[in-house]
């Protein structure tokens, strides 16, 4: 069985597709929104996970999710809205990305600063905040927030950020009436 959830980018609104093969060599293709990586990761006790907004992209039926109100701080800063998906349960589940996942993993000797629209998924057992990096000018825009991670786990960061590339192509858009 797969589990899938779509969302309509501006309302997030969501609704969810469940699909059950009927024989053991059933195939389903499945595609994200975004050019990019989908990986497969483990979800248990002692692997649970926050995903930013667009991250979730399936999960068998062990797996389930909740939404978690960030605090209004961080919701402002971070511009991803006021919610990000938290696992629950066990099994395994699929993201989805705008480029690569490289994975991250912290032994909680020192904190790990990365750029706050690269982030895809992270470890509950993480801590992190967000922050305007240092030297920056960019907080109006967004530029320059950072998510400094500290503990033990793991984080999963994509390669590229989708509203870079807007900001490339938005020139050559024609816009009017």
């Amino acid at each position: 069985m797969l589990y899938s959830q779509e969302s309509r980018d501006f309302s997030h609104e969501r609704f969810n597709t469940t699909v059950t093969g009927t024989a053991d060599d059933g195939k389903i293709g499945i595609a994200p929104n975004a050019p990019g990586e989908i990986r497969e990761i483990a979800v248990n006790a002692q692997s649970q996970w926050r995903l930013n907004d667009s991250a979730f992209f399936a999960c068998d039926e062990g797996v389930s999710y909740d939404l978690e109100r960030q605090s209004f701080g961080k919701a402002m800063l971070g511009r991803t809205g006021g919610f990000f998906v938290m696992t629950k349960g066990e099994g395994m589940m699929l993201i989805s990305s705008y480029g690569d996942i490289l994975e991250i993993e912290l032994d909680g000797s020192a904190p790990f600063v990365v750029d706050n629209s690269h982030v895809v998924a992270w470890n509950t057992s993480l801590n992190y905040e967000i922050k305007v990096a240092s030297g920056t000018f960019g907080f109006k825009s967004g530029e320059g927030l950072v998510n400094e991670f500290n503990g033990v786990g793991k984080i999963l960061i994509q390669t590229r950020n989708i509203e870079a590339l807007a900001g490339i192509i938005d020139p050559y858009i024609v816009k009017g009436n």
